[in-house]
């Protein structure tokens, strides 16, 4: 599933894996949309990504989750623009002692945050029709924190 709609397997060819058009470190708490101009990065980002498909790369995977920056819109605008798939995600960053984990995950079950994720692929990611083509889960790459278990 792309931030356009599904695409036929076949026609997805090279693809960068794990990428990043836009990431704010800011955190889960603090983080707002309008720290970024979409426009701004649209002019920023689209010669990379038109280098890319120039050089080959049909499907571009963008791992910035929510919490950390995640812009459907900006992904579907530069799809759109570049002629790249891109494919976003559901999930959350749970490295760097879950600075990017917004509070409410902390009070909530598995089956609570797992139904949240299901959400975004069954009607689309804040309010939109894009939808998470693959979770992210994020953890530190030493003991996992209660929320990580």
């Amino acid at each position: 599933m792309t931030v356009n709609g599904i695409i036929p397997s076949g026609s997805a060819g090279v693809f960068l894996t794990h990428e990043h058009l836009l990431v704010d470190f800011i955190g889960a708490d603090s983080l707002s949309a309008d720290r970024w101009k979409r426009e701004e990065v649209v002019q920023k980002m689209l010669p990379f990504l038109l280098e890319a498909k120039e050089s080959g790369c049909q499907t571009f995977v963008d791992c910035t989750p929510d919490y950390l920056g995640r812009d459907v819109l900006l992904l579907q605008e530069l799809s759109k623009l570049s002629g790249v798939n891109i494919l976003t995600n559901t999930g959350f960053y749970g490295a760097v002692d879950n600075k990017f984990v917004p509070r409410f995950a902390f009070d909530e079950s598995a089956g609570q945050l797992a139904e949240r994720w299901i959400n975004e692929w069954e009607h689309g990611i804040d309010g939109t029709t894009v939808k998470p083509g693959f979770i992210k889960i994020g953890v530190n790459s030493t003991n996992l924190s209660g929320m990580n278990t």
